[in-house]
């Protein structure tokens, strides 16, 4: 099965979605990040290491322009956002 890249997949969504790796701020004591774009509140997608981490569990919604991971990702750690544009 060929392997299907976040590009093809949010490309062609009916909303325009941004994608963007944050992975440069990842440090092992980092919680707070910030998508250079702001979001639609209930928009956004955090993958850590490829997995979707669900909001309000491992991921708190700030102001619509950052979020809070309730456990700091780890040097090395992959953290990748999809989100709407506000």
């Amino acid at each position: 099965m060929p392997r299907v890249s976040y590009n093809t997949v949010y490309a062609s969504a009916p909303i325009p979605l941004v994608q963007e790796d944050l992975t440069q701020d990842v440090d092992g004591s980092t919680v707070l990040f910030s998508p250079s774009r702001a979001f639609v509140i209930n928009k956004l997608w955090v993958y850590l290491n490829g997995v979707l981490q669900r909001l309000d569990t491992e991921v708190t919604e700030n102001t619509g322009t950052s979020f809070t991971m309730d456990t700091a990702p780890q040097s090395g750690d992959i953290l990748y956002v999809v989100y709407q544009p506000n």
